[in-house]
């Protein structure tokens, strides 16, 4: 077991999505549980990516290469953990990118780690205007609303997400989350958010804490 566990962890340290995947289906073949896989190859892997991205000794496109291969993993495992009904999910979040902002680099990269962290997510993609958060939130009625913002000039959409939210009566329901290149901690104080990741793993940690830091193994 240890074999297969060591060799999925190397996979996703080089971002290699197509041998993390074949790994993974060979585990599960040699009677290696989905459950033991989750806990002891791709989460603690991906904790360790996360601290080597905050010391600098890793960069951006790394961190995506291991995140894509993280997600190989996760596309081979879920069929098998529905099958099985195994909930333990950490908490549901709907993620897009505000109107008028094409950019997904940076959101596809915090749905993908919030996946392998435990949680489900719901990508409503890019240039997503406030009345669709608003109506995802009613429909999904998630834990967390993460808004993604790459430009000055888009920034400001996140402002008027937050007004629609309080103004619909729901604002008590959910945590707000923000990020990207121009957002600071002032503006999510100005705008009444509750928490705001600097990068992708930032992120990750603003959700878990506002959460509770729960423990959850996969999204089902």
């Amino acid at each position: 077991m240890d074999g297969y566990i060591k060799e999925i962890q190397e996979g996703l340290i080089e971002g290699d999505a197509e041998v993390v995947k074949n790994l993974t289906e060979q585990a599960l073949n040699m009677g290696i549980s989905a459950d033991v896989i989750m806990a002891n190859a791709l989460i603690p892997m991906m904790e360790e990516i996360g601290n080597e991205f905050r010391n600098g000794n890793i960069f951006i496109p790394e961190v995506l290469m291991s995140s894509r291969a993280m997600h190989a993993s996760l596309y081979v495992l879920k069929p098998l953990i529905v099958e099985s009904k195994i909930k333990r999910k950490k908490g549901l979040v709907i993620i897009g990118t505000v109107a008028g902002d094409l950019h997904d680099i940076g959101k596809n990269m915090v749905s993908m780690t919030l996946q392998g962290d435990g949680y489900e997510v719901i990508d409503l993609g890019i240039d997503v205007p406030a009345s669709s958060f608003v109506s995802a939130i009613l429909r999904y009625k998630p834990d967390v609303l993460a808004m993604s913002a790459l430009l000055t000039t888009t920034i400001g959409e996140m402002r008027y997400v937050t007004q629609s939210i309080v103004n619909e009566g729901i604002r008590d329901r959910i945590k707000i989350v923000v990020g990207g290149g121009p957002v600071t901690q002032d503006y999510v104080e100005e705008i009444g958010a509750n928490g705001y990741g600097k990068d992708v793993f930032g992120a990750i940690d603003i959700v878990n804490k506002l959460l509770g830091n729960k423990v959850g193994y996969f999204n089902v």
